[in-house]
């Protein structure tokens, strides 16, 4: 027989390595280029009627989430050197070039008689007066009464909110940063005078969480990778163990960055769970190349010899497992939020890009910092062979354990529930949480709500400003405020009513009517609540952080009390509303995907195997781990949300990776006297270190502040023990129908594994 032609970076190593150098420096460039994207809008689902009216309600008055929120906790009930500090902060506020304006105690606008009889509005704290205990009073009897009620004064005037509100065309990272850092100064200057001072706001979320994910990035990469290559050397003790698994993780690191640049894929907050799952999945094929070079030598071939074999044998599993990996993550992109399609490209990417360095440093690697691997060399081998030859003889009790682990995962998963309270993915001490835990307790709270109300159709010009259309919009805000889980709201009627004094002789019951007045003197005092471009009127409203099922809740009774207060349909929109939705569609979105994944990894299957049976048998292992990935979810109380949900398609991308690797090397021996076992022999050892370096390098992630990172972690490392079980005892015990059992009682592992070795090198 004429032996098979060696791969080229097999013939040629030094060519191999310089294509990889050559590669890494060209894909360095883009790299360089590379920002971090954190918006808020890449966690909404595109294509949607409830996206396409917040866009709309964007247009009409502008964004929601421009705000940078001050949360003061006051020493005493607010006096007049209080209301001065605040003043004060107010001001340098409003002087920063980020800043529109500034919404404050200090500012707020006070009806004010002048000399001369004529009422204005004017500051609660002028310019180049002091405060006084008399506008203190003032502003407090103000404060009392809608929009301002809860929304700058805690009703016991201990807790005081200062927003700062960004212009339009400064909303980048680098201003929002700015803006930070402007405000952390500020709090230690009010530190300094007794008020201690909360930070939140969707701006500042957004530099706070990009900081999280830039440092969890510097932090657990290293530490990943660390433990991989601290495991790879233990377990081949050699210099290409570490090399390798380093050179692989950090090259894959780089390309992916490259490519990120090129392909205009941002890293965002998944950034480092990107960076980990590229570099530790990269060195599982390094692990599965190594083991069965070492297996190699074990049986005299020189160090060239069982570096070319081991490639010509490994190489297309590793790459059919990659192709895998990479359809489980690229099928994200069918979740229809942008954050998470973009990871999933991000660590297809990286997958291709690890299992291409693999394959061009290996052989050099292999040749040239390898060691005799001596008499330790078949021992993991043995007991792997050991494991297979159990699981074939108590193959139905080995099935029937199966299926009650399956079953018993499927009914822990019927508990999981479905909720997304906001910034949940953060620890409950973390200062945004505790901001927002301030803001929810004690003034209007932090989740937005909006309803839009459009002019009746078929109306004459100025119908949406009808004084009755008014009195009932009134009316339902009114009921609004007491709806449990509303903790502010404000409509169009209260700018007026707040505008009455100006006028003389105004009868309470005529100040709606006074709309079309105001939006032609005193447009910007009523222009948060109107658009005049479309005649669209919209209530504010402030929503406690409720769980998901008690928000949608108290969505039902919102619309129904608006439908049946106006006598009209009304369009919810926002913010915590839009969050809340995409929560909700989660299980379809990725059952879609998860559904997806699975056509994609069977058809790999079929394509790796050539064979239906194979595939189809290939698949129950490896559905057991997602199964009891649910059931351990559901067991430890994690909620289902975007950012958990996605774990499990992951789960089952990786979890086929070393079946693919069993039964191709099954296919190859499919002609021995005893082919599962002789399977598990030359396979297993690759199994056994790639699935320990798997739960090693994602258990770093357990230290983690972000919680979807720590599920991702626990999760991702327990499926790799799980999936290694599986292949070690499921999988031969289902195809122990089709191959036969256990060897004959003749055939040792020892004296069986040498000849088979040989033929195939033949």
């Amino acid at each position: 027989m004429t032996p098979a032609r060696n791969p080229w970076p097999a013939r040629r190593p030094l060519l191999a390595l310089g294509l990889a150098a050559a590669l890494s420096a060209a894909l360095a460039v883009p790299a360089g280029g590379v920002r971090h994207r954190y918006e808020i809008e890449d966690f909404f689902p595109e294509h949607t009627a409830a996206r396409r009216a917040y866009e709309r309600a964007c247009a009409a008055f502008g964004r929601d989430d421009r705000t940078a929120l001050c949360v003061l906790s006051l020493p005493r009930p607010l006096d007049a050197p209080l209301l001065a500090s605040i003043d004060a902060l107010t001001r340098r506020l409003e002087a920063l070039p980020e800043v529109e304006r500034v919404v404050s105690p200090a500012n707020a606008l006070l009806p004010t008689r002048r000399a001369d009889g004529a009422v204005v509005l004017e500051r609660a704290v002028p310019a180049g007066r002091s405060a006084s205990e008399r506008r203190v009073r003032r502003l407090l009897a103000l404060c009392a009464e809608p929009p301002y009620r809860r929304a700058l004064l805690a009703d016991d005037a201990r807790h005081a909110l200062v927003g700062a509100v960004l212009r339009p065309e400064r909303l980048g990272h680098a201003d929002r940063a700015r803006v930070l850092e402007a405000l952390e100064r500020e709090r230690t200057l009010l530190a300094a005078e007794g008020i201690e001072a909360q930070l939140t706001g969707y701006p500042l979320q957004r530099v706070l969480l990009a900081r999280l994910a830039a440092s969890e990035s510097r932090r657990f990469l290293p530490l990943a990778v660390g433990a991989t290559l601290l495991l790879s050397f233990l377990a081949f003790r050699s210099l290409a163990s570490v090399v390798l698994p380093l050179a692989v993780a950090a090259g894959a690191s780089l390309w992916t960055t490259g490519l990120m640049g090129l392909l205009g894929l941002p890293p965002n907050i998944f950034g480092p769970a990107v960076y980990v799952v590229v570099a530790v999945v990269g060195v599982t094929d390094s692990v599965h190349l190594l083991a069965r070079q070492q297996e190699l030598r074990s049986e005299g071939l020189s160090a060239a010899a069982a570096a070319a074999l081991a490639l010509r044998e490994v190489a297309a599993p590793c790459a059919w497992a990659s192709l895998t990996t990479a359809l489980a993550f690229a099928s994200l992109v069918t979740t229809d939020i942008p954050m998470i399609g973009r990871m999933g490209l991000q660590v297809a990417l990286g997958v291709g890009s690890a299992l291409a360095l693999t394959l061009l440093l290996f052989p050099a690697c292999a040749r040239w910092l390898g060691r005799d691997p001596g008499a330790r060399a078949g021992r993991l081998g043995r007991w792997t062979e050991r494991a297979a030859v159990f699981a074939c003889r108590r193959a139905r009790g080995v099935l029937c354990a199966g299926a009650v682990l399956a079953l018993c995962g499927l009914v822990a998963a019927a508990a999981l529930r479905v909720n997304s309270p906001l910034l949940g993915d953060l620890d409950p001490a973390h200062p945004l949480r505790r901001a927002n835990a301030t803001l929810a307790a004690r003034l209007g709270g932090a989740v937005p709500l909006d309803l839009l109300l459009p002019p009746p159709r078929g109306a004459p010009p100025f119908a949406a400003y009808r004084k009755e259309r008014l009195a009932r919009v009134e009316r339902l805000t009114e009921r609004l405020r007491r709806l449990p889980g509303v903790l502010w709201a404000t409509s169009p009627v209260d700018p007026l009513r707040r505008l009455a004094p100006l006028l003389e002789r105004v009868p309470p019951e005529d100040v709606p009517g006074l709309l079309p007045t105001a939006l032609l003197l005193a447009h910007e005092q009523v222009r948060p609540w109107v658009d005049a471009r479309s005649d669209t009127l919209r209530i504010r409203l402030r929503l406690a952080d409720l769980d998901t099922e008690d928000a949608f809740a108290l969505f039902e009774r919102v619309k129904a009390l608006s439908e049946e207060v106006l006598g009209e349909p009304v369009v919810l929109t926002g913010q915590g509303y839009l969050a809340q939705l995409a929560n909700r569609a989660i299980v379809s979105e990725f059952s879609t995907g998860f559904c997806i994944a699975l056509l994609g990894v069977s058809l790999a299957l079929l394509g790796a195997f050539r064979d239906p049976w194979l595939a189809c048998a290939s698949l129950p292992p490896n559905l057991l781990v997602v199964l009891c990935a649910l059931g351990v979810m559901a067991l430890a109380g994690i909620e289902l949300r975007y950012t958990s949900a996605l774990v499990l398609t992951v789960v089952f991308g990786l979890a086929v990776d070393d079946t693919i690797h069993v039964v191709s090397q099954l296919r190859r021996l499919r002609a021995d006297p005893a082919p599962l076992a002789s399977t598990l022999a030359l396979s297993g050892p690759g199994l056994v270190l790639s699935s320990l370096l798997l739960a090693g390098g994602f258990a770093v992630l357990l230290a983690s502040e972000f919680l979807p990172l720590r599920v991702m972690g626990s999760l991702l490392a327990l499926s790799a023990l799980l999936a290694l079980v599986g292949d070690l005892l499921l999988l031969p015990a289902l195809l122990a129908a089709r191959y036969g059992g256990a060897p004959p009682a003749s055939a040792s592992p020892s004296a069986s594994s040498a000849p088979r070795s040989s033929s195939r090198r033949s």
